[in-house]
């Protein structure tokens, strides 16, 4: 394990890499498996390349995560003992302990999915450390996800005291792996700005072959968790205001006020099986992400289905969303902005086939290359004993 990386900004991989299988033991670890989430879903795409792998995380909730990792070896730290469910976020103090808890995991390759505390834990000296990297942690490095709604303002007050130890502490974890790969070219920025670290993009695996371009359908949907960033209550406004319908999937502590403001075209399926959600992604008219997302899967899944994207014009969306095309881009979380680019998604002519076609390039496949090109070539430096900078060539 090498102790300062730094890698190229390369967002292209070969399209030939070794086999996942002769990468030796692999370890998976992840923040914590209590939800349905996108990060979920990389994990188990991960799980599916290294089925041996075993799977640290600090808590494990079967019944709140996808059914889809019952069964699976996953190792839970001392956190998983504690009785809590949703109310997990508010023992971030917890979570440093419990991945170090783990001591150094012993494996030839260490893969940390992680959006603030996975990248924390400690590898034997031979391993391979890589940090599939989502963002940095948005309550160290991002003021307005810690003051987005009221029901953050307990957190805002342990945090603060706290805030710049947990900064050092992040940026060491941070710069003690041996590569970081970004999830998009927004984070790859971020993460240059946090750490000092330049990491390769490979984009998550969306599962596009589950989805057939159908027609458009007459109610918009929005698939998410209901926290205050994700800005869903844009979508509830703007729905009301013009009289369609929404369905929102997903669950989360801003349900009940979201209920009280909509409108009575709006339906909330709460954690909605994944029959459900293909359903809705096959009838919907458009499919709306009002948030500022690291990357998106959702948007992809909906093109996919041949559905355009209204979606806030900042971070990944840039990057899935080709604006006027396959979807609109709105430049301000405002009600007003949502109906406009909600009425122009509306006159788009572009047929359901073509939207599908511009998510074929995040398919499972290309990011199985994408990480394990990553991993190989940090490998090869380490058996070098190079500094641990991977250059461009490598990749």
């Amino acid at each position: 394990m090498t102790s300062s990386p730094t890698a190229s900004p390369v967002s292209n991989v070969p399209d030939s890499v070794p086999a996942s299988s002769s990468l030796g033991r692999v370890a998976i670890v992840h923040d914590y498996l209590n939800q349905r989430g996108g990060a979920e879903k990389v994990v188990l795409e991960m799980s599916d390349m290294w089925p041996q792998a075993p799977i640290y995380t600090s808590l494990y909730r079967p019944d709140s995560t996808f059914e889809e990792f019952r069964g699976r070896d996953i190792r839970t730290s001392f956190v998983d003992r504690i009785p809590v469910d949703r109310g997990f976020r508010n023992l971030f103090p917890l979570y440093p302990a419990a991945f170090r808890s783990f001591g150094e995991i012993d494996a030839d390759v260490v893969i940390s999915s992680s959006s603030g505390w996975a990248h924390m834990v400690r590898t034997v000296e031979s391993a391979v450390h890589v940090v599939y990297c989502y963002t940095p942690a948005r309550w160290l490095y991002r003021d307005d996800y810690m003051n987005s709604g009221g029901r953050t303002a307990h957190r805002q007050s342990l945090l603060t005291p706290l805030a710049g130890g947990l900064r050092r502490f992040d940026a060491r974890a941070a710069r003690s792996a041996d590569a970081y790969v970004a999830i998009s070219d927004a984070v790859r920025r971020r993460i240059r700005r946090a750490y000092g670290i330049d990491a390769p993009v490979v984009y998550p695996p969306v599962n596009t072959h589950r989805l057939r371009p159908s027609p458009r359908g007459e109610r918009l949907l929005v698939i998410s968790r209901l926290l205050a960033y994700k800005r869903v209550d844009l979508i509830v406004s703007a729905a009301r205001q013009l009289g369609l319908g929404l369905d929102v999937v997903g669950d989360g502590p801003l349900l009940e006020d979201l209920r009280r403001s909509a409108g009575p075209g709006t339906i909330f399926h709460g954690a909605a099986t994944e029959e459900t959600v293909t359903h809705l992604l096959d009838s919907c008219s458009a499919v709306c992400v009002a948030g500022e997302e690291d990357f998106g899967i959702v948007a992809v899944e909906a093109q996919a289905a041949g559905k355009p994207v209204v979606a806030y014009g900042r971070g990944g969306a840039r990057e899935t969303v080709e604006d006027g095309v396959t979807g609109v881009l709105f430049e301000e979380q405002t009600p007003a902005s949502v109906v406009d680019a909600v009425t122009a998604c509306a006159r788009l002519d572009t047929s359901p086939e073509r939207i599908a076609a511009s998510a074929a390039r995040f398919s499972p496949d290309a990011f199985a290359n994408g990480l394990s090109s990553v991993i190989s070539a940090t490998r090869e430096l380490q058996t070098l004993d190079l500094s641990g900078r991977l250059p461009m060539s490598s990749l």
